[in-house]
């Protein structure tokens, strides 16, 4: 039997998905590795897509393996100015700490 175009479309999400969850070998998810570079299109596109499917926390509370730094946590550490400004647009947790016991 062939595929329809919405269940490949479906297929197309939910891989997408799951690759947001998916560290790589620095530890780093997705949303991290956009926050690190500066690239504030993709922390939106991330953000905006988990918002829909009611998963916007999970993403702004995920962390870093070793260091536990959330994307606000990083933006700060690697003072990426564009993407404090864009993540505060959000509900992120202000009293966050990274594994040291620094916060934002």
């Amino acid at each position: 039997a062939r595929k329809s175009a919405a269940s490949h479309h479906d297929i197309t999400n939910d891989d997408a998905t799951k690759a947001l969850r998916i560290y790589d070998d620095n530890g780093y998810l997705p949303i991290h590795k956009a926050a690190f570079h500066g690239h504030e299109a993709t922390i939106k596109n991330i953000l905006d897509d988990a918002q829909q499917r009611d998963e916007l926390e999970e993403q702004l509370e995920a962390r870093t393996e070793k260091t536990e730094f959330t994307p606000l946590l990083l933006a700060v550490t690697v003072g990426r100015l564009e993407i404090i400004a864009s993540l505060l647009k959000y509900p992120v947790n202000l009293n966050a700490v990274d594994a040291n016991g620094n916060g934002n």
